[in-house]
């Protein structure tokens, strides 16, 4: 059950989440003051407001899952439009007041994929077996812990914080095409059983 291609790529797609969430939440603020000498006070409200919004964002996001049944789609039109404002805090310097309102909202639009990705667990899960594959998918998120510290780390120490948010950019893009992804094989159609000779 746990090495088909629909949980296993639902196991990729929380590690997407965490290494595209670890390079705002734990480097946006140090690589916006080093690329455009952002203020520390400013890039730290900016994230405030992009963390209080995700919480928002998961309440809305719980009311939107309610109401489709679409929830690959919502996670991936999510994380397309956080990546391309991911992409534009690393490319223009927006100034004080809009970053704080453009990170405000990429938190909101990040925040509503969280139900979504819960409802593909379940979408995916054979009935009884929900607990050990929520739990193995989950394992994505450690992985993606793991993995994505040192290597925003190591980006930072080479004084290229442009590819900060290019890499978390990256990461929220290959995530839309997993989720994608894991919806159509999913909903594959099962091949017909073999006729009796």
């Amino acid at each position: 059950l746990l090495m088909q291609p629909t949980i296993l790529g639902l196991m990729f797609f929380f590690m997407l989440i965490t290494m595209s969430a670890s390079g705002i939440t734990s480097f946006s603020v140090v690589a916006l003051n080093s690329l455009y000498g952002t203020p520390l006070a400013v890039g730290n409200t900016a994230l405030t407001g992009y963390l209080v919004t995700g919480a928002l964002g998961v309440l809305l996001g719980g009311w939107i899952a309610d109401r489709t049944r679409h929830h690959a789609f919502v996670a991936a039109a999510c994380f397309a439009a956080t990546s391309a404002v991911v992409l534009l805090l690393g490319s223009v310097d927006l100034g004080p007041t809009l970053l704080i309102v453009v990170m405000t909202l990429s938190g909101l639009a990040y925040g509503i994929i969280m139900p979504s990705r819960d409802m593909m667990v379940r979408a995916a899960t054979p009935p009884g077996s929900f607990g050990k594959v929520f739990g193995f998918v989950s394992t994505g998120f450690s992985v993606g812990g793991m993995i994505a510290p040192p290597l925003y780390g190591y980006i930072m120490d080479r004084g290229e914080p442009f590819w900060i948010f290019a890499c978390a950019a990256a990461f929220m893009l290959i995530g839309t095409a997993t989720a994608l992804s894991c919806s159509r094989i999913a909903t594959r159609p099962a091949p017909a059983p073999a006729a009796a000779e």
